[in-house]
């Protein structure tokens, strides 16, 4: 992770401090009972230990920051594990090996999982926890610009975006090649938005809104399409694990800590639109919990 994302960091273990003090059975920790597992082997592999795939090359869902695990990701694992009666296990996982990882026994849950067929025809999703899509985001000082309609447009409009990213396709579709600047980052497209390269940039809206913490010029416009839907995937058969993650993240949802786990990352940025059940086509749809 860069450098000026340390205070997230922190801010963010505060936050799952927080989160943690609320577990049930947990108190103080000169009356910290021990751990009660909620699940045991062979829903989980091994006895007392939920071993959960993230992707460490992906901030802010997955990351190292002076030599130890940081993350939305990691937070919620720990959060999930502790809720479980659990210790928690990070295993490093990249979303393109998610159904092998959980597939294959490597872990016993994977994040932020994708509603794909491919990965839903390997996996069994156990509920959703956080939504993400691709989104504009403009310079403070930019007044023509304030709405993604003003920004898509308008003419000789000048937008960059990450290189083969979703929101790199979605804008050559919209404004053409002529109108797009790639850079080989998002945060090095963030770099040029703030010196005044193009006026805004397209990319993933959780992704951007953690680099913008280090571009306080920058802010958030809107999302460019609708959002889809992370999950935690489990291996196929394994009901008394989904069924006992779902209830976990459902209770961390009412409890506010994954709210607040998203705000100690991403800040202010708003809840990101996602389609309707009637016009997804998404094959995943039926199984969604909400985040």
């Amino acid at each position: 992770m860069r450098a000026g994302a340390s205070a997230v960091v922190v801010l963010a273990l505060l936050v799952l401090a927080i989160a943690l003090l609320v577990l049930p059975g947990c108190g103080s920790p000169q009356t910290a009972a021990p751990l009660k597992p909620k699940v045991t082997p062979p829903a989980v592999k091994k006895a007392g230990i939920l071993r959960v795939g993230v992707d460490f090359s992906y901030p802010p869902f997955g990351g190292t920051d002076r030599g130890k695990h940081a993350g939305i990701d990691v937070d919620i694992a720990s959060a999930l594990a502790g809720r479980l009666g659990l210790s928690v296990e990070l295993v490093d996982v990249k979303a393109s090996q998610v159904a092998t990882a959980v597939s294959h026994g490597d872990v016993d849950v994977a994040l932020s999982a994708p509603f794909s067929a491919d990965v839903l025809a390997r996996v069994s999703m156990a509920g959703t926890y956080l939504s993400d899509g691709p989104a504009l985001f403009t310079r403070e000082a930019s007044a023509s610009v304030t709405t993604t309609t003003s920004i898509l447009t308008a003419d000789n409009m000048r937008v960059g975006a990450q290189q083969g990213s979703e929101a790199y396709w979605l804008l050559l579709s919209e404004l053409g090649p002529e109108n797009v600047t790639a850079y080989p980052s998002l945060r090095e497209a963030f770099e040029g938005l703030d010196r005044g390269e193009v006026s805004a940039v397209a990319g993933d809206a959780l992704v951007g809104a953690y680099i913008a913490r280090d571009l306080p010029d920058i802010r958030y416009v809107g999302p460019m399409a609708p959002a889809h839907l992370l999950g935690a995937a489990v291996a196929q058969g394994n009901a008394k694990l989904g069924d006992a993650v779902r209830a976990q993240l459902d209770q961390l949802a009412a409890d506010g800590a994954l709210a607040a786990i998203r705000r100690a990352w991403v800040g202010s940025l708003p809840k990101l639109p996602l389609p309707s059940a009637e016009t997804t086509s998404d094959p995943g749809w039926s199984q969604l919990t909400g985040p």
